[in-house]
């Protein structure tokens, strides 16, 4: 599957005990939890250097995250 959009952070299941800031793929279908196929579901700093930028990334979306195989930052 391919999508684009916005890297933001923001905090994450709110009021639970896996409440942590992540990123997410800001898209026009909605927003989407980001993980790297093979890296930390909490905190990635590879994907955390694109926070604020506009990507596009193929991956596979399992229920509100998508796990990105490969990415181009597009700005």
């Amino acid at each position: 599957m391919r999508i684009s959009g916005r890297v933001i952070k923001k905090k994450l299941y709110a009021g639970t005990k896996s409440e942590h800031e992540g990123l997410v793929l800001v898209t026009a279908e909605g927003e989407f939890k980001l993980q790297r196929k093979g890296g930390n579901p909490f905190w990635d700093e590879t994907i955390a250097k694109l926070e604020g930028k506009e990507i596009e990334a193929e991956g596979s979306l399992r229920e509100t995250r998508f796990i990105m195989s490969r990415w181009n930052a597009l700005s």
